[in-house]
C-alpha cells in the first residue's frame, strides 16, 4: 500500500472534523442572529413602553400606576441588559467556532498537501522503477543480440 493510500484515513478524519466545525460555526451564527433579533425586539418594546409612559404622565397617571410602570420598565431594562450579555456570549461563541473551523480547515488542507506530496513521490518512485526495468530489459535484449560482443569474448 502506498504512503498516499495509508494517509487517506487521516484525510477522511480531517474532512469530518472540518465538517463538524463548519456545522458548529453555522449553529453559532444562527445563535448570534437569534440573540440579535431578541435584543432588537426587547429594545423596541422598551422604547414603546417609555413612549407610552410619557403619554400616560401627560394624561395624568396616578402615583401607584407610575410606580408600577417604572418597575415594569426597570425589569424590561434588565431584560435588555441580559439580552445584550447573551448576544455578546453568542458572538464570542461564534468567533471561537470560526477559529476552530479555520484551524480544522487548515489541518485538512495540510493533510491533503501531504497526501498529494506522498502520491507524487509514489508516482516518481514507480516511474523510476519502471524506467529501471525498461533499461534493464533493453540492456538484456541488446546484449543478447550483439554479435560483436560474442566474437570479442571468444578472442580475448
Amino acid at each position: 500500500m502506498t504512503r498516499g493510500r495509508r494517509l487517506e484515513p487521516v484525510h477522511d478524519l480531517a474532512v469530518e472534523a472540518e465538517r463538524g466545525a463548519s456545522r458548529r460555526l453555522a449553529d453559532a451564527e444562527r445563535e448570534v442572529v437569534g440573540a440579535q433579533e431578541r435584543l432588537v425586539q426587547l429594545e423596541h418594546y422598551e422604547r414603546e413602553y417609555r413612549a407610552s409612559l410619557q403619554q400616560r404622565v401627560a394624561d395624568g397617571i396616578g402615583a401607584a400606576g407610575l410606580r408600577d410602570y417604572q418597575a415594569f420598565l426597570a425589569r424590561l431594562g434588565e431584560a435588555v441588559a441580559q439580552q445584550r450579555s447573551a448576544l455578546a456570549r453568542a458572538v464570542d461563541g461564534r468567533d471561537a467556532a470560526r477559529e476552530q473551523w479555520l484551524a480544522s480547515s487548515t489541518r485538512r488542507r495540510a493533510v491533503g498537501k501531504v497526501i498529494e506530496q506522498a502520491a507524487a513521490a509514489d508516482r516518481r518512485a514507480s516511474e523510476r522503477r519502471e524506467q529501471r526495468d525498461l533499461d534493464e530489459h533493453a540492456l538484456r535484449a541488446f546484449n543478447r543480440s550483439d554479435p560483436d560482443d560474442d566474437a570479442g569474448r571468444g578472442h580475448g
